[in-house]
């Protein structure tokens, strides 16, 4: 049995199997574990981590999903082959691509919100707008995940106000990788503020029915998270 991995920290209480999740796809991406090769149980997992044996569970059951483990009742949990992994999947494809992906999700940002915003314009309803207005703000006092909760639920409002059904899908199914980007974004100083103003403007041309200036504005929120992605780089990473 191979030796506990170092990379493994106790979790805080928030969002504890998607932390749990993201450790093991860290350490198992790393080579710590290889293909074949036996995680440690549930018990032995929930200790090293501090959490309960449920919030392991779940963890494991993702990485089931995504194809990089396998659980068989009786004989414990093995890493499968690369092949086997979901390379659709936003965590794998941040873990075998690394910051490339983010530079690509912009790409695809650039094109599709600022329609979504535009078409938001001409077919949002008075709920909605209303929704949309409660979901502006990015309070200072919030802490990021809940930056990024309502910096989600903002552009989701948008989404469905579009009523394009495929681009909607198009932006749920990438949530994840999204959510990645919006907490390296917010770490950024100063870029929680750009993005407030931004949201603020988006809205205001949204609730006037004006699709061109909501698509103008989208267009430059897009390049402010694109510039912010590149401060995280320049500041986290290369500086690493």
């Amino acid at each position: 049995m191979k030796p506990n991995p170092p990379l493994f920290h106790a979790v805080q209480s928030e969002r504890l199997s998607e932390q749990i999740n993201r450790q093991l796809l860290e350490t198992i991406t790393a080579g710590h574990y290889q293909q074949g090769d036996q995680l440690p149980s549930e018990r032995d997992l929930a200790e090293m981590f501090g959490v309960s044996r449920a919030a392991v569970r779940e963890a494991l059951r993702s990485l089931s999903s995504k194809g990089i483990i396998s659980i068989r009742q009786g004989r414990g949990t093995t890493v499968n082959s690369v092949e086997e992994w979901n390379s659709l999947d936003p965590d794998v494809l941040m873990l075998m691509h690394g910051d490339k992906v983010f530079s690509q999700l912009i790409e695809v940002r650039q094109i599709i919100e600022p329609e979504l915003a535009a078409l938001a314009a001409r077919n949002i309803t008075p709920e909605e707008l209303e929704e949309l207005r409660l979901a502006t703000d990015l309070p200072e006092e919030d802490t990021i995940e809940e930056h990024v909760e309502r910096d989600t639920a903002f552009h989701q409002l948008i989404a469905k106000a579009s009523r394009n059904q495929v681009l909607l899908i198009v932006l749920t199914s990438i949530s994840p990788l999204l959510s990645e980007s919006r907490r390296r974004t917010f770490v950024v100083p100063g870029e929680l503020a750009r993005a407030r103003k931004w949201h603020q403007t988006i809205y205001a041309a949204i609730e006037a029915g004006d699709a061109e200036a909501s698509r103008k504005a989208m267009a430059k929120h897009m390049k402010q998270v694109e510039s912010g992605l590149a401060r995280f780089s320049k500041t986290y990473v290369n500086s690493a």
